[in-house]
C-alpha cells in the first residue's frame, strides 16, 4: 500500500507541474461549455420580428399588439431601415411590411368591398426560426378573420401543459461536457503518461523496483479519477455560479464518473500498449476521441442527428455516459440512469480489464 500510495503522490505532482494539463482539466471544458452554450442555447429564446408599420392606423397597431401578445416573438420596429437588404444580407430572418391602406382594406373588406387585405411576410427559408415567425403571424390573421367575419368557435383547441423536465440549453449541455472532461482527461492521462514514461525509461528503472505493474495501474487510476472529479467540479461550480444550473450530484452519477473514467482510461492504456511510440499514440487516441465529441448526443440530442449519426451514436460509449450523466443530475430519470450506468459498468470492467491485463514494464 505504501508504495501505491508514494506513486500517487508523485503522480499528483507531475501533473500539476505541467501548465498544458491544467489547461485541458480545467480550463478546457469551461471553454467548451460557454462556446457552445451561447453558440447553441442563444437560439431557445423568442423569435425576433422587425416590421414597419405604412399604415400607421389603429387597426395596424392593434394588429402589432396582438402578435406582441403572443409572446413568441421580439417584435422590432425596422422604419427606415432597408429590411429588404438585411434579408438580403443575412442580418434578418423575417420581416413584416404592413401596406398603406392596411386597416381601411380591413373594414372594406369586412363590408365585402375588397376581397382581402394583404400583409406581405418576407422569410429566409434556410433559417429555421422565420418559418415559426411566419406561422405566428398567420395564427393571429386567422384570430382576426375570425373576429372580423363574426364566426363562433366550433372547435376548440384546449392546450395543456405537461409535466416536464423544464430543462434548457445549458441544463442539456452540461452533462454532455462532462462526459467529455471525463473521456478526454482519462484517455489522454492514460495514454500520455504510459507513452512518455516508457519513451524516457522509466518504466525500464521502475521494473527494478519492488513496485508492481498492477500497483502502478493502480495508482494512477486511482490519481486520474481524483483529478477527473476536481475537474468536473470546477465545471459544476461554474455552471452553478454563472447559468444558475443545480445538478443533482448523487450516487448513481458519482459511479457514472468513476465507471467513466476508467473506462476511457482503459481504452486509453490498450493504445498506449500497442502504440509505443507517443505522438502516435496520441494522434490515434485524437482519431477516435474527437469525433466521438459530436456523434454521442453530447452537444445536441442524438434524435437532432442525420440517421447516420445516430447509428454512430448507439455504439458509442461516450453517449451511455452523457446521457446517464443527463438522466441522473438533470432530468432525474433514475430508471434510464440506472439503465446507461449498467452498459458504462460493462463497457468500463472490459476496457480496463483488457488494459490492466495487457499492461507491461517491457519496451519491446
Amino acid at each position: 500500500m505504501s508504495r501505491i500510495t508514494t506513486d500517487i503522490k508523485y503522480s499528483f505532482k507531475e501533473t500539476f507541474r505541467d501548465r498544458m494539463n491544467i489547461f485541458w482539466m480545467f480550463v478546457f471544458p469551461i471553454v467548451l461549455f460557454l462556446l457552445f452554450g451561447y453558440i447553441f442555447g442563444g437560439q431557445s429564446g423568442s423569435i425576433t420580428l422587425y416590421y414597419q408599420d405604412n399604415d400607421g392606423s389603429q387597426m395596424s397597431n392593434t394588429f402589432i399588439q396582438a402578435l406582441n401578445s403572443t409572446g413568441a416573438l421580439e417584435l422590432k420596429d425596422g422604419s427606415g431601415m432597408n429590411l429588404e437588404q438585411m434579408l438580403r444580407d443575412g442580418k434578418v430572418s423575417a420581416y413584416l411590411e404592413i401596406p398603406k391602406g392596411f386597416g381601411q382594406d380591413i373594414v372594406t373588406t369586412g363590408s365585402g368591398g375588397v376581397p382581402s387585405a394583404d400583409l406581405p411576410i418576407y422569410y429566409d427559408k434556410s433559417k429555421s426560426t422565420s418559418m415559426a415567425a411566419v406561422s405566428v403571424v398567420q395564427q393571429v390573421a386567422n384570430g382576426f378573420n375570425m373576429k372580423m367575419a363574426g364566426a363562433k368557435n366550433i372547435i376548440n383547441v384546449n392546450p395543456t401543459e405537461a409535466a416536464s423536465s423544464g430543462m434548457n440549453y445549458f441544463d442539456f449541455l452540461l452533462p454532455g461536457i462532462l462526459a467529455i472532461t471525463i473521456m478526454s482527461a482519462a484517455t489522454n492521462m492514460a495514454v500520455g503518461t504510459i507513452a512518455r514514461l516508457r519513451s524516457t525509461g522509466v518504466f525500464r528503472k521502475l521494473s527494478t523496483t519492488p513496485l508492481s505493474s498492477k500497483e502502478w495501474i493502480a495508482a494512477r487510476i486511482t490519481t486520474w479519477t481524483v483529478l477527473v472529479i476536481l475537474s468536473l467540479a470546477v465545471a459544476v461550480f461554474l455552471a452553478w455560479l454563472v447559468f444558475n444550473i443545480h445538478p443533482n450530484i448523487n450516487l448513481i452519477s458519482l459511479l457514472l464518473i468513476v465507471l467513466g473514467t476508467a473506462l476511457f482510461a482503459g481504452f486509453g492504456i490498450v493504445v498506449a500498449n500497442f502504440v509505443k511510440n507517443e505522438e502516435s499514440a496520441m494522434n490515434a487516441v485524437g482519431v477516435i476521441t474527437f469525433p466521438l465529441m459530436f456523434v454521442s448526443g453530447t452537444l445536441i440530442p442524438v434524435e437532432n442527428m442525420p440517421w447516420f449519426l445516430q447509428y454512430l451514436a448507439k455504439i458509442s460509449p461516450l453517449t451511455y455516459l452523457s446521457e446517464g450523466l443527463r438522466s441522473s443530475m438533470i432530468t432525474g430519470n433514475t430508471g434510464d440512469a440506472a439503465i446507461n450506468l449498467a452498459i458504462v459498468a460493462v463497457l468500463g470492467i472490459i476496457l480496463f480489464g483488457l488494459g490492466a491485463a495487457t499492461f507491461s514494464w517491457k519496451e519491446d
